[in-house]
Parts: C-alpha cells; structure tokens; sequence
C-alpha cells in the first residue's frame, strides 16, 4: 500500500468517526498525531462534514404529502390544509376524474410553501369560452391564472373565446388550458390569444411555441418567474450612505460646472448665462440632487428650487 492510499484510507477512518461523533455515537477523533498541515485539512474536511451532514429535505407528513395521495396511501381528507383557500373542493362538481388535476395543484401549492393562493368554483366560472370547463383560479402576489380543462391540441382554435375571457376579467394574468389526466397543459397569456398586425403581411393569427406539458410543471415554472428572488437582494444596500452620497453628488456637480464654464460661448445669452453659473455655489446645487435622490424632494420643488438659485446667481 503507497503512502497516499494509507492517508486516503485514515482520512476515511476519522470522517466516518466524526459523523458519530455528530450523531452523538462516539467520541470526538483525535487528530494530535497528525502533522499540523494534515491536521489542518482534515479540519477543513470536518468543516465541510459538519454542514452536509444530515441535511436530507424536510419531508411532510404522509398526512400531507400530495405524492402519497396520489399513489392511494392516505385518505383524501387529509390533504385540505394545504389550500389557502377554504373552497368546496372539485370532487363536488367534477367527481372522481379530476383528482389528478386537484393533485397537481395541491404539489404546486406545498412546492411554494402556501404562497399560491388557490380557489375552486371561481365566480368567473359560468363564463369560460366553448368547450372548456372552469376548475380553479390560482394567484400569487398580483398575478391570477384561471385554470381551465379543455384539449390543449385545439385551443389554438378558440383564440376569441379566450380572449374575451381575458376582456371580461381584467385581473386574469393567465388562462392554463389543460388536459382532465394534467398530462397536458399550457399556460397562455393575453398575447398568446390576440391577433397582432404586421406591415408586410397584415393580421397574423395568436401563435404560441410553447408545447403542452403536466400541469405542476406549467404552473410551477410560471409562478416561479413572477415571485421574488429575495435571497439575491438579502445583503443589498437600497441606498448608499449619505455621506458618501454627498460627496458623489458635490464631486459630479463641480465637474459640470467647470466643464461648462471652460467652454467659449460665442452668442451673449450664453455667455451671460455661463456668468451666472460661476456664482452658483457648488455644494448647494449638490445638495438639491441628494434631496431628490433620497425622496426629500419632489421633481417641481428641484424645479423651483434651481430658478431661485439661477436668480440670486443673476443678481
């Protein structure tokens, strides 16, 4: 055996004592034998260790998880709580085959943690375009998509009943057309049904790339991109410090004024004008732009503010 297999096979040894030593079932490993330098790594390594270790997704109760429902191993009344909504369920109006549709929106409603809002026989429901049936309205944030079951292959041919649809409910972001099975689903917006215009070959029919795929897949990837990414804004400052805000603003508006005031205007409106701004005072002007920068003052007031500074310059 090299010497690199024997430190491979110890660094195994004292990881695999260091996970029972976590898990409360053994001893902390004893590194002072090593060299300070392997110390130091195998160190890193039980860092390393210490946040993977155990970290397997939070599981919910079989009581809860949508995925047991849908295989049969708990009962359906179980699966209420996860709706915001205290809504009749659509078992009432649909009965048995529209469980997997209920199922895919109850996956999409526990993936985002109770912020999809979702609500069963919408009071939008008598008015759905030909051949299609309501089934529930879903929201995020300002964000509404009514969920309706009708053939995906073919509601490219309906595009005015869609579309009046959108007319009548102006709050409606999304129409999500999908099959009964919610093998088959498209999430369609306002442009995807109206008619646009071209210059060179005049009214073009809606046209939609997108293909037909199941129902939490469709739903989940449009509310995905509508909600806030607040883990990339956590550590973001809305604001600099206004001190050096103040010195941002001073620096900038003194290197206007002399560039302005370097020029060699030939016309007297100018050169009386470039008079006046050499007895602006730099760090009052500088400090109107910080109050509009910060909210302190509105666009009119800077307005104001700067014909009096331009008439006590004059003077």
């Amino acid at each position: 055996m090299t010497d690199n297999e024997e430190l491979d096979n110890r660094n195994d040894a004292l990881i695999e004592e260091y996970l029972l030593f976590l898990r409360g079932l053994g001893p902390q490993p004893d590194l002072s034998d090593l060299p300070p330098s392997r110390r130091e790594v195998i160190t890193g390594q039980f860092e390393i260790v210490r946040a993977l270790a155990d970290r397997d997704p939070e599981l919910p109760p079989i009581e809860e998880d949508p995925v047991a429902r849908r295989l049969g191993l708990v009962a359906d009344a179980s699966s209420a709580p996860l709706l915001m909504a205290a809504q009749p369920t659509p078992r009432a109006s649909g009965g048995v085959e529209d469980e997997p549709l209920k199922d895919s929106l109850e996956e999409v409603a526990f993936r985002f943690r109770g912020r999809i809002s979702m609500e069963f026989h919408p009071a939008w429901s008598p008015e759905v375009p030909q051949d299609m049936r309501a089934f529930a309205q879903c929201a995020v944030l300002a964000e509404a998509v009514a969920v309706l079951v009708g053939d995906t292959d073919t509601w490219s041919s309906t595009p005015e009943g869609l579309g009046r649809f959108f007319n009548l409910y102006a709050d409606i972001s999304a129409i999500c057309v999908t099959s009964a099975d919610a093998e088959r689903a498209v999430v369609l917006s306002p442009a995807d049904v109206t008619r646009s215009i071209s210059p060179v070959l005049g009214w073009l029919d809606p046209h939609s790339s997108m293909l037909p795929e199941p129902l939490g897949l469709a739903l989940g990837r449009f509310f995905e991109r509508r909600l806030p990414r607040w883990d990339r804004v956590a550590d973001f400052d809305v604001l600099p410090d206004t001190a050096a805000l103040d010195a941002l603003a001073r620096e900038v508006t003194e290197a206007q004024i002399a560039q302005a005031l370097r020029a060699k205007p030939r016309l007297e409106y100018k050169k009386e004008g470039q008079l006046v701004l050499g007895n602006v005072d730099a760090a009052e002007l500088a400090a109107l732009v910080v109050s509009v920068q910060t909210g302190g003052l509105m666009a009119d007031d800077f307005v104001d503010h700067l014909v009096e500074m331009a008439g006590a310059a004059a003077s």
